[in-house]
C-alpha cells in the first residue's frame, strides 16, 4: 500500500497563487532575470496576476529591509538558511509589512503550510516562529539604522540597496539626492504608451474612451496608463509601444534630421528605433541577439513601422556608412531599479567595469560608419559616471574630430555639458544619459 506524501497534501492546501509566486522568486535566486522569470512562469495569465506581480516584485525590491528585519527576528543571517525557507520567510513577511489586504493570520498560516510541501519540511517550526514574531513587533523604520548617523545603513537596509551602490551614488549625487533616488526606486513604477504612427492627442482620447489611460497631463508623446490597466489591451487600441518618458526623451534629444536614415546598433527589444521610426526616413535596427531580433520583427509587423531589423554585433557595425547612428549601451541598468527591482541584487560593482569597456567597444565601432557631419548619438539606461560622461570623455580623447552637440530635448533635462540627463528622484521617470556627438566637417 502507497502511503500518502505529507508535503504533496501541505502543499495543495497552500493557495496556488503562493506557489507560483514562490517558485518565480525561487527563479530569480538562482540567476534569473525577473522579468524573464515572471513571462515564463504564464503569471500574466492568471486572475491574480495583480496580487501575485505585488508579492513577487515587492518581496525582490524591499529584499534589503526584509533581511535586515529577518536577521534581528530569526537571529542569523538569512543567507544561511535554506533557499526555499529563505524565499517562503521573505515573502511571509512581505505580506504581513506591505499587503494589507492579507490577514497576518493567513501570511502565517499558508508560509507553515508552504514550507511543509518542501523537502526542508522540518523548518516548518522556525518559519512559525519567525513570522509569528514579525506579526507581534511589527518593525518599522525605527527599528532600522539612524539616517542622521548611518545614512549608508539606513539606505541599504530600510532603503533596500546593495551598500556598495549606495556608497557611490552618494558620492556621485550627495546624501539629499542619493536618498531620493533610493526612494523613488521603491516606489511601484507608472507604465506609459507612446504611439508610433498615430497623433498622440488622437491616441489619447481613444485610451481615454477604453478606460485605460490615467488622468492627468500627458508628458509629450507618452502616456500614462491607469494603475492596474492591462498594457496588452492599451496596445491593442492604439499603435505603440510601452516606453518610459526618459526613453522618449532620449528619442527626443537625438532629433536626427527628418529626410536621413537611422542606424541603431543595439536595437532590441526595439522601442526606441520604433519611435524613431515616426521622425525619420527609416531604422535599420541591429542586435546580437536573434532572439530578441525576431521580437523586433514582431513589432515592426505590428505597427508597420519602417524598421529593417538585423541581427549584428554592434563592435562590428554591418552597414558601411550612415548619416545618423544610436548606440543605446547595454549597461548596468541602474536608472531602471525601480521598474527591474532585481536589478539592485543582479548587478555588482565589478560589472560597471567590464560594461565600460564593453561601451568603449561599441562606440568606437560605431564612430568607424558616422561621415563627416554625420550624428552619433550615445545613450545608456545607467547613473554611472564611467557609463555615461566618463564614457564620452574618453570618447573625445580618442575622436577629437567629434564635439558635443546639444540635442532638442526640453533644458530642464540637460546637463552643463548639453548631454542628456534624467534622474529617478527628480523626475518620477527611469534615469536616462544622452550624449549627441557631431563628426566635424573637417
Amino acid at each position: 500500500m502507497t502511503r500518502p506524501d505529507p508535503g504533496r497534501r501541505n502543499a495543495e492546501r497552500v493557495s496556488p497563487d503562493r506557489v507560483l509566486a514562490a517558485s518565480i522568486l525561487a527563479e530569480v535566486e538562482s540567476g534569473r532575470r525577473l522579468d524573464v522569470a515572471w513571462e515564463a512562469s504564464g503569471a500574466s495569465a492568471q486572475p491574480g496576476r495583480a496580487w501575485i506581480r505585488n508579492l513577487v516584485y515587492g518581496t525582490v525590491r524591499l529584499r534589503g529591509r526584509i533581511d535586515h528585519i529577518l536577521s534581528r527576528v530569526a537571529g542569523r543571517d538569512p543567507r544561511d538558511l535554506d533557499p526555499e525557507v529563505r524565499g517562503i520567510l521573505r515573502l511571509g513577511v512581505y505580506q504581513i509589512l506591505e499587503m494589507g489586504s492579507v490577514p497576518d493570520y493567513a501570511a502565517v498560516s499558508e508560509s507553515v503550510e508552504q514550507v511543509k510541501g518542501t523537502r526542508r519540511r522540518a523548518a516548518a517550526g522556525l518559519v512559525n516562529a519567525v513570522l509569528r514574531n514579525v506579526v507581534r513587533s511589527r518593525p518599522g523604520e525605527g527599528s532600522f539604522p539612524d539616517p542622521e548617523v548611518d545614512l549608508e545603513g539606513y539606505l541599504s537596509t530600510w532603503g533596500s540597496h546593495p551598500r556598495w551602490m549606495v556608497r557611490r551614488w552618494v558620492r556621485s549625487f550627495g546624501a539629499e539626492a542619493a536618498r531620493a533616488l533610493v526612494e523613488a526606486n521603491n516606489r511601484e513604477p507608472d507604465v506609459y504608451l507612446r504611439p508610433v504612427g498615430v497623433d498622440p492627442d488622437a491616441a489619447e482620447r481613444a485610451l481615454e474612451e477604453a478606460g485605460v489611460a490615467a488622468e492627468g497631463p500627458r508628458r509629450g508623446c507618452s502616456i500614462r496608463l491607469r494603475r492596474g490597466a492591462d498594457p496588452g489591451a492599451a496596445l491593442a487600441t492604439v499603435p505603440g509601444v510601452i516606453q518610459d518618458p526618459a526613453a522618449s526623451l532620449v528619442v527626443e534629444y537625438a532629433s536626427p534630421a527628418p529626410e536621413s536614415w537611422v542606424a541603431d546598433l543595439c536595437a532590441a527589444p526595439g522601442g526606441k528605433a520604433l519611435a524613431l521610426s515616426d521622425r525619420v526616413a527609416g531604422v535599420a535596427a541591429a542586435d546580437l541577439s536573434l532572439r530578441r531580433v525576431a521580437r523586433l520583427v514582431e513589432a515592426r509587423r505590428r505597427l508597420s513601422a519602417r524598421v529593417w531589423p538585423v541581427v549584428a554585433d554592434a563592435r562590428f557595425p554591418p552597414f558601411r556608412e550612415a548619416p545618423a547612428v544610436l548606440v543605446d549601451a547595454p549597461c548596468s541598468g541602474t536608472g531602471t531599479l525601480r521598474r527591474h527591482p532585481d536589478g539592485r541584487w543582479r548587478v555588482g560593482e565589478a560589472d560597471i567595469h567590464l560594461l565600460a569597456g564593453v561601451q568603449r567597444s561599441i562606440l568606437d565601432g560605431a564612430a568607424s560608419m558616422v561621415p563627416r557631419g554625420g550624428l552619433l548619438v550615445y545613450a545608456t539606461c545607467a547613473l554611472e559616471p564611467e557609463e555615461n560622461w566618463g564614457q564620452v570623455e574618453s570618447f573625445l580623447e580618442r575622436h577629437p574630430d567629434f564635439r558635443v552637440e546639444a540635442g532638442a530635448a526640453p533644458g530642464q533635462w540637460l546637463d552643463s555639458n548639453g548631454c542628456l540627463s534624467v534622474l529617478p528622484g527628480r523626475s518620477g521617470f527611469d534615469g536616462a544619459f544622452a550624449a549627441r556627438l557631431r563628426r566635424m566637417s573637417r
